[in-house]
């Protein structure tokens, strides 16, 4: 449609593309800091600490790369025009789920000692007894936590994510390539033909994928909530394995997505001008990509409410446990409380400004906040199970935040050289044009950036 940007510049600017020096070297040094903090940590602190470190990396990578393609898939359901300039950046992070494939195998290897039901587990006092304590509790918990069986259902999980990913994200890419390819002729990356496959008709491609998108929109969806539960359960809540919360799954696995869509908002600000996108990730897109982070901000603070409600009004003390130590020992009350902060009163109170949600770089303050404070989340889930001793320490926090940094570093590396290398925007989507209907009423403003 005439109304909308042209696509040319985004397409020129492919040609000869790298990772900007700042993010290159950045993201190199942040690698090497993670590996010498969890080196550090595990030669001269406390090789179970080290590994539950790895572990909230490992688990809040995991969330930043499905998240973002389940982004994508969204709005491919939904039919959502809004967030199309930005649909690149959250396939984009898919494709880091491999290398955190490869990084879950080596914790998988070498780290699974720090649960306590492991038969040569690090954990102080030993092995926890699996064996059915009371008529109530489930005979199955011997069977379900088991090394190999452990082992095998999280590699066959995520790997499946990583086939569903691989085909949802070739369907979205390949008719963009093929379009991107018809304008930069002889300098098209000669590995764009391993994607495109032989392909010669644009319009008939762009059909089939679109349509192949749509018919894996409800697949993805379900495997998403599944395998991410499944990652909640085995990896975080079986640390302490006689604690459970029915909604602990969709807890994790809305609050990834709610992750994601935090990093993409900032990502897409941070680079908006390096892959020439200003034209399209207008301050009305970030307006809608903040308030759906507010939905995501209240739905996290409900949730976390109601793993608190049942104990009280089903009468469970058995599982308080797991709450008291994190939200009365001296030791982590205080990393409760800046979790409270940070993932709902801060973020709540920020955005429900509507100016904040569409200035540049207060909007990437807010999606910055958010993903520290999932950080600190995922650290007050995994660590106090695994850590009995003081906290906080500076050689603990520097081999957490170290670690993390690392996992971020390696993070940025993989996504950034991804972005520098095929079509940052979904060039020959429909969806990205403005509907004919569209009638919404903008400021003034709106399109300056």
């Amino acid at each position: 449609m005439s109304a909308n940007p042209d696509v040319n510049p985004v397409i020129d600017a492919i040609a000869g593309r790298k990772l900007p020096a700042a993010a290159h070297i950045g993201s190199i040094i942040a690698i090497v800091v993670g590996l010498v903090a969890f080196l550090f940590g595990v030669l001269a602190v406390d090789k179970s600490y080290a590994w539950g470190a790895f572990l909230v990396g490992l688990v809040y990578t995991i969330a930043l790369a499905q998240g973002g393609v389940i982004f994508a898939v969204i709005l491919t359901g939904s039919w959502g025009r809004w967030g199309r300039p930005v649909k690149r950046i959250g396939e984009a992070f898919g494709v880091f789920l491999p290398v955190a494939w490869v990084l879950m195998v080596v914790f998988l290897m070498f780290g699974m000692r720090v649960f306590p039901w492991h038969a040569e587990t690090w954990a102080v006092g030993g092995q926890v007894a699996l064996a059915p304590h009371s008529p109530e509790a489930l005979a199955s918990k011997e069977l379900w936590l088991q090394p190999g069986f452990m082992s095998a259902r999280l590699i066959l999980g995520v790997g499946l994510l990583i086939v569903l990913n691989f085909i949802y994200i070739r369907a979205s890419m390949r008719p963009d390539m093929m379009l991107a390819a018809q304008r930069l002729g002889d300098k098209t990356p000669d590995w764009w033909s391993r994607v495109i496959g032989g392909a010669t008709d644009l319009n008939a491609t762009l059909k089939a994928d679109l349509h192949r998108q749509a018919w894996w929109v409800p697949l993805m969806g379900f495997a998403y909530a599944v395998i991410m539960s499944l990652i909640a359960f085995d990896l975080m809540m079986s640390l302490s394995p006689w604690w459970f919360s029915n909604m602990f799954g969709g807890f994790t696995f809305v609050s990834s997505f709610w992750l994601a869509l935090s990093a993409i908002g900032l990502v897409a600000m941070v680079a908006r001008d390096w892959l020439k996108l200003g034209d399209f990730v207008l301050p009305a897109v970030t307006h809608d990509i903040g308030k759906l982070m507010l939905a995501g901000c209240m739905f996290w603070a409900y949730t976390a409410y109601a793993q608190l409600l049942p104990i009280w009004y089903t009468d469970m003390p058995e599982e308080t446990d797991f709450l008291l130590v994190r939200l009365y020992l001296p030791e982590w009350k205080w990393l409760a409380q800046v979790v409270g902060v940070s993932c709902f009163v801060a973020p709540f109170t920020i955005l429900l400004s509507r100016g904040i949600k569409k200035m540049r770089w207060p909007f990437v303050g807010i999606c910055a906040l958010i993903m520290l404070g999932l950080f600190f989340e995922r650290s007050l889930i995994i660590l106090p199970s695994i850590w009995k001793e003081s906290f906080p320490r500076p050689d603990l926090l520097f081999v957490s935040i170290g670690t993390w940094i690392g996992f971020l570093g390696l993070f940025t590396q993989v996504v950034g050289q991804v972005l520098a290398r095929v079509p940052p925007l979904v060039v020959s989507d429909p969806y990205l044009e403005t509907h004919p209907w569209d009638v919404h009423v903008h400021s003034l403003d709106a399109h300056q950036h």
